[in-house]
């Protein structure tokens, strides 16, 4: 029996995911991940009985999913499921199949403990504070949360989903302004018994947590725009979609084929929960029910800091020399400080810091190389795409040639700001050498017209001629320095 493994299946209405993951340095680490469309929704007729083509369709989904379980502890698995087998009134013949395929219990879930479990997801795998709603649009639910840091404040599961809304609002196939205005409107009217609760809060962030905004965001950035979704862009896709005219055209730039059947019904969604509460952007979350679940049951705890504990995970697995990362940090901010960089920029360059040799755990020649590819696919739980982006800038480049490209790809600061988060980390490995960290507190990074000159308060450079050389080499190399 495989003692640190666990699984999580999810019965949801549109897709059956199953996650199976190994708990290494106290992080889960992805092993299996299966996904099948399998669109039990659509098998509800209007008296919400299931039907014996869709009950099979997920019957076939599971004997396939049981065949993974086999080597593992049924105290360390957990099939849930949502919204279409809460509604369906023969649920109970589907799940006494089920029970037999997988070997372990199906558990319906409530619509308010789906949407705890998404919360959960959510907090341990993004990161951020203060008040946030979370949106989930499911195949026959939408989930909205509305916490405070790790605790939901007001959770609802209203009864509209992208398959649900796909068979009563383009049930024709035809991609018209009517049947788009109907589906916003129909939202809208789920949405209106519990739009108060939501507006008596304000909220700092808002994150979608669904396929339906995954999909969004692909064809954003396809589509040459940053992953930011706003209720313009929202419409602007709504009109290319219009151009189509049917489902069967539904070409646009960056929808994949998978997503297409269901793409417009949760756009309307969308456009719906953005207009009625006055949502101005929304990114993606990192997580939500199914890393709620494995989260539980592998009993972790919910992190202050998830990027931090993303760093301290990947440092373990990579042996980083943890004194030696803490110094250059230590420095860094120090640096940083010097030069009055925004509070707001300082964690990236703290994570970059403790980072920042994880190249070396391959090849010292060509660390900064490894630690681009290394830190572009490791799971990096509480990094947006765009925070990951700029720490392989910044790790990427802490010795060596300067590559000007990545700092400009990176779009989570400016690319002067990035600069000089970037002089800050080079400084501090330079100066720090090994363990000499102490040494740091004689030198200032202090602003000129020209740039930026390293100061000294003490006769340090006399006494350390490496020390003088190399930051004599990284004026030569880096702009941003001057003698």
């Amino acid at each position: 029996m495989l003692n640190n493994t666990y699984a999580v299946i999810d019965l949801g209405s549109n897709s059956f995911h199953m996650k199976i993951v190994e708990m290494v340095a106290g992080e889960p680490r992805v092993i299996s991940k299966v996904k099948r469309k399998v669109r039990l929704a659509s098998g509800l007729d209007n008296n919400n009985v299931l039907s014996l083509e869709a009950m099979e369709r997920g019957w076939e989904c599971l004997a396939w999913f049981g065949e993974h379980l086999s080597e593992l502890e049924l105290s360390r698995v957990k099939v849930v499921a949502t919204a279409t087998l809460r509604l369906a009134v023969n649920a109970d013949e589907f799940t006494a199949r089920g029970n037999e395929l997988l070997g372990v219990p199906i558990n319906i879930i409530s619509g308010e403990r789906e949407a705890a479990l998404i919360y959960h997801g959510m907090a341990v795998t993004s990161n951020g504070c203060g008040k946030r709603l979370i949106i989930d649009i499911g195949g026959a639910s939408t989930e909205l949360i509305l916490g405070d840091g790790v605790t939901p404040i007001v959770l609802n599961s209203l009864n509209m989903g992208c398959v649900t809304w796909l068979e009563r609002y383009f049930g024709n196939g035809l991609l018209t302004d009517n049947n788009f205005d109907a589906a916003i409107a129909g939202a809208k009217e789920v949405l209106a018994p519990v739009q108060a609760d939501y507006l008596a809060h304000s909220w700092q962030l808002t994150l979608g947590a669904s396929g339906s905004v995954q999909a969004v965001q692909e064809v954003l950035v396809a589509q040459g725009l940053n992953e930011e979704v706003t209720l313009a862009k929202l419409q602007q896709l709504k009109s290319q979609c219009i151009e189509c005219g049917s489902q069967d055209s539904l070409l646009i730039e960056g929808l994949k084929p998978e997503r297409r059947v269901v793409f417009v019904s949760g756009l309307c969604i969308l456009i719906a929960l953005f207009e009625e509460l006055a949502i101005t952007t929304m990114l993606a979350s990192g997580g939500a029910l199914r890393e709620g679940v494995i989260n539980q049951l592998s009993g972790g705890e919910q992190q202050e800091d998830i990027c931090l504990a993303s760093c301290q995970s990947v440092a373990q697995r990579f042996q980083l020399n943890s004194l030696q990362s803490q110094q250059v940090a230590q420095v860094a901010l120090k640096f940083a400080s010097d030069i009055e960089l925004a509070d707001t920029l300082l964690p990236m360059l703290k994570y970059s810091a403790l980072l920042h040799e994880v190249g070396v755990s391959v090849d010292y020649a060509q660390a900064p190389k490894h630690a681009r590819y290394l830190l572009s696919h490791l799971p990096l739980a509480g990094f947006s795409k765009q925070q990951r982006l700029l720490l392989v800038a910044l790790v990427g480049n802490y010795r060596g040639n300067i590559d000007v490209e990545l700092l400009k790809a990176q779009g989570c600061c400016s690319f002067d700001e990035a600069n000089k988060l970037l002089l800050c980390l080079r400084l501090a490995v330079i100066c720090v050498g090994r363990y000499q960290g102490q040494r740091c507190q004689q030198l200032k990074l202090a602003p000129t017209e020209q740039g930026f000159v390293l100061e000294q308060t003490s006769q340090l450079f006399e006494q350390a001629p490496l020390l003088k050389t190399m930051l004599n080499q990284e004026i030569a190399d880096n702009p941003l320095m001057i003698s």
